[in-house]
């Protein structure tokens, strides 16, 4: 009974959870450019302190972006003005997504993903050329939302922060801000995923990622933009309630993008209790109602949702009832 009894309330709070982001994308272009107005003009009364994310932005200024925007009118070109900032953003978003998926994919179909896996019945012809398409189309579609968010944490309205990280004291603090970090984004990702998979999202938002039922390490960003978007906003979200170290939050955005691929990429390193490895993901893709979590499988034993990979149900699964091999 008790059992039921939480099970009940992990559905109510995914429902909920789906409606909070269902508003939120509805709504999301009105309030940023709302409080975006309001916020720039607070900043032209006071002088601003140079952010440690402009600056980053700032270090391909020479190479790529002082010509790029060497026409575009003033202040539009300026270095601090926010048309460039959210320009510069969607290029890196765009370009270093595209970077990261090509080579983490890439690496992992040459050197780690079997090969054998294309021998299935259920490997789709050429998919992983569809795979890649998608992804392509998508990244970028996917980094006008995005850039929006990172052009907030750009201007300083984040709660990122550049304390220096000083002594075992300071990399005791960062590994602690890492473990929560890591705690709070999969936990909403959980209830995220689980909410992509009601009906209506399904069919309209998730659906395209679970075309491939045998995944390969390009089926990692082969989704709608939405479902990308959808599923990286808790980073953000955190990013803008909980202090954290602006480099530490860099180099996890690209450590997730890795770890994204490496869940796609069939190549069971880890089938234990606790972390959600790739075995973990495949049985997700095969038996479509198992295993949500992006790296721990607390939820999903928590929620009755986790299924422990086996020599027995890994491979062997069958595609769930109502998804078409297309």
């Amino acid at each position: 009974a008790r059992r039921r009894a939480w099970v009940s309330f992990c559905l109510l709070f995914e429902g909920l959870l789906v409606l909070f982001f269902f508003f939120f994308f509805f709504f999301f272009f009105f309030f940023f450019f709302f409080f975006f107005f309001q916020r720039e003009k607070e900043r032209k009364k006071a002088p601003r302190k140079v952010d440690k994310m402009e600056e980053i932005a700032k270090v391909l200024d020479p190479y790529v972006f002082d010509s790029l925007f060497s026409k575009v009118p003033s202040p539009y070109g300026d270095h601090d003005h926010w048309f460039r900032q959210m320009a510069c953003a969607y290029l890196l978003l765009t370009f270093g997504g595209y970077f990261m998926y090509l080579t983490g994919a890439g690496l992992s179909w040459l050197f780690v993903f079997d090969k054998n896996l294309r021998k299935e019945k259920r490997f789709l012809k050429n998919q992983e050329l569809k795979e890649i398409a998608l992804s392509l189309y998508s990244i970028p579609v996917m980094a006008i939302p995005s850039c929006l968010i990172f052009l907030g944490e750009m201007r300083g309205w984040s709660q990122l922060h550049e304390d220096p990280i000083v002594g075992v004291q300071g990399w005791i603090s960062v590994a602690v801000q890492v473990v929560f970090y890591l705690a709070f984004t999969d936990m909403l990702i959980y209830f995220i995923h689980r909410g992509l998979h009601l009906p209506w999202f399904y069919v309209n938002i998730h659906k395209p990622h679970h075309k491939w039922i045998v995944t390969s390490p390009f089926s990692s960003h082969a989704f709608h933009p939405m479902d990308g978007f959808a599923q990286s906003l808790p980073y953000h979200i955190y990013a803008y309630i909980f202090p954290f170290n602006k480099f530490v939050y860099i180099a996890l955005f690209v450590v997730v993008n890795y770890w994204t691929i490496s869940i796609h990429d069939g190549f069971g390193m880890y089938s234990g209790q606790v972390l959600n490895g790739s075995d973990h993901h495949v049985i997700h893709h095969r038996q479509f109602n198992y295993n949500y979590g992006q790296y721990f499988t607390f939820w999903d034993r928590l929620c009755g949702t986790h299924r422990k990979p086996t020599t027995t149900n890994l491979f062997d699964a069958e595609p769930p009832k109502g998804v078409k091999q297309e």
